[in-house]
């Protein structure tokens, strides 16, 4: 008798877990997201400033709210906004089938993976820097005894590796004046190496530090002394 109870029992729980189980993935993962619904999020959460050659904030992330299933079918998403001059990263929820905004919150020291735009505009940066340029074009030089690649674009002739840096400094990179914030500051650290064979893998020794908050590039060199000033828009 007892172990027909404990069958029932354990027949009875295991239903309800794969019931459970079977609504939790129907919830949140049935309906993903499509091409519409990014641009909606997008349209929704651009500010006035996004047109602008330096926009002061810029959408960092979009993604299906985790609560989806209690949203009464609604679709939700979560927006995720960097504001540089406040160096904060809001978090929107929106509810993309009335358009309503569900909730609003900013926080400090949330850094999300660099997006492409703001790579694409740190390149520029770099590309434009005098004191990093020269930094890397002697050490192309020394290395492989040719002229860097010259071209409209100087750094698409190399492998260029973005990451985002948080406060705790993870890659143990040196302090300067205007790296020393970063995680407060949205940074992006890029190292670089060549596309030719067979230094394809080689990581060259001149690297910077773009802080998008300043707009301020430090290029250095393990073996150098720190270069470092703010370009100024």
């Amino acid at each position: 008798m007892h172990i027909l109870k404990y069958i029932k029992y354990r027949v009875i729980i295991i239903s309800l877990f794969s019931g459970l189980s079977l609504f939790l993935s129907h919830g949140l993962y049935a309906v993903p997201l499509n091409g519409n619904d990014f641009n909606q999020a997008k349209l929704l959460a651009t500010d006035n400033s996004h047109r602008s050659a330096h926009p002061t904030s810029r959408i960092i992330k979009i993604s299906k709210h985790r609560s989806n299933m209690l949203a009464n079918n609604d679709k939700w998403v979560d927006i995720y906004r960097y504001h540089y001059p406040t160096d904060t990263t809001e978090v929107l929820i929106y509810n993309l089938k009335s358009n309503e905004l569900i909730q609003s919150k900013r926080h400090q020291n949330l850094q999300l993976s660099a997006t492409r735009d703001e790579i694409k505009y740190a390149t520029r940066l770099l590309e434009n820097d005098p004191v990093f340029m020269k930094q890397l074009s002697t050490e192309y030089y020394q290395r492989y005894h040719s002229q860097l690649p010259s071209t409209a674009i100087p750094l698409s002739s190399l492998r260029v590796k973005a990451v985002i840096l948080t406060s705790d400094n993870v890659h143990n990179l040196p302090q300067f004046k205007n790296t020393k914030n970063c995680g407060l500051n949205r940074c992006i650290y890029f190292f670089l190496s060549s596309l030719e064979a067979p230094y394809a893998n080689v990581t060259l020794d001149t690297k910077a530090i773009v802080n998008l908050s300043l707009k301020a590039v430090t290029a250095f060199n393990q073996s150098q002394r720190e270069h470092n000033h703010t370009v100024h828009h």
